[in-house]
């Protein structure tokens, strides 16, 4: 079962800092252990930093609209993520992101938000909403460490190149962890690929349900982006379909996708009991050589 690695390279933040030497053993032990040695850092609110300008970006999104309507709707996600604090050196991260890999950034910020909405209906206006879409933001930090000619390849992935990509859950979780302790963000790094137990890494129990909507939040987001092993994005009604083929094969939890489905439609009343819907062709690109990245059989240490 995968679920540690040894580092290939130290493992270094965008200031030079070394994070941990290579052959570090990246593990839920040793995540687990930064998380409790790490010294609370201050933290800045997104709308006291240069990201402040960004937050309207998925809001006004043509495929993701739907899930914003309502100027009332986009004030309470704007009001979330506005909300959201991050320590400077985490802050530095997004920036570099922002001016190197867009995509990445996008990918983060899309995500953020899309949970903050889901969450928004699932348990109102909590105090607790900020930070899990603090965790959404950065969930997919560890990507800043795959290297820039994998991360850009049009054609699919394996061998090495596949290994690299699942090993960005823990190397994210582990570097969130020497900054912000003890945080969801820490958690939502290491599970979001999870699938349910079909995916990567191995984990000991299932994270929150929480972390289930961080999770089902960036597989809709990666879908509707533009990516360069496909030939144009899904559209949100095609994202959805395939998201619901995930979760009847049981990789996606099911109540989650439903989630997502009734914030597209509105958020009123009920959505537990709805039925959802059956494919329809015409949303999904034409070319897609996206195949997904599959649990490595073992761990890499």
């Amino acid at each position: 079962m995968f679920d540690r690695l040894a580092l290939p390279d130290d493992l270094v933040d965008c200031r030079g800092n070394v994070l941990a030497p290579r052959g570090f053993v990246l593990s839920a032990e040793s995540i687990a252990d930064a998380s409790q040695r790490a010294s609370p850092l201050p933290r800045r609110a997104l709308e006291a930093t240069p990201l402040a300008d960004d937050i309207g970006a998925p809001l006004e999104d043509p495929v993701h609209r739907p899930l914003f309507h309502g100027e009332g709707v986009r004030a309470e996600v704007a009001r979330v993520l506005r909300a959201v604090r991050i320590p400077d050196a985490l802050l530095d991260e997004l920036l570099a992101a922002r001016r190197r890999a867009q995509a990445i950034y996008a990918h983060g910020l899309a995500t953020a938000a899309i949970a903050a909405r889901m969450l928004g209906i699932a348990v109102g206006p909590a105090r607790g909403v900020p930070e899990l879409a603090a965790a959404a933001l950065l969930h997919d930090l560890g990507m800043l460490h795959v290297p820039p000619a994998i991360c850009e390849r049009g054609e699919r992935l394996g061998g090495d190149d596949a290994a690299r990509i699942a090993a960005h859950t823990l190397v994210g979780a582990f570097h969130l962890a020497t900054a912000l302790g003890n945080h969801p963000a820490v958690t939502a790094a290491r599970t979001h690929h999870w699938r349910c137990g079909q995916g990567y890494p191995g984990l000991a129990s299932p994270p929150p349900r929480s972390m289930e909507v961080v999770a089902v939040a960036s597989a809709f987001a990666a879908l509707t982006q533009p990516r360069p092993f496909r030939s144009g994005p899904y559209t949100a009604r095609g994202a959805v379909d395939v998201l619901v083929v995930e979760a009847a094969l049981g990789h996606a939890d099911l109540n989650t996708v439903k989630l997502l489905v009734h914030a597209l439609r509105g958020g009123a009343g009920e959505f537990r009991t709805m039925r959802l819907g059956h494919e329809r062709e015409g949303h999904a690109p034409e070319v897609n050589r996206h195949a997904p990245v599959a649990a490595p059989v073992k761990s890499y240490v």
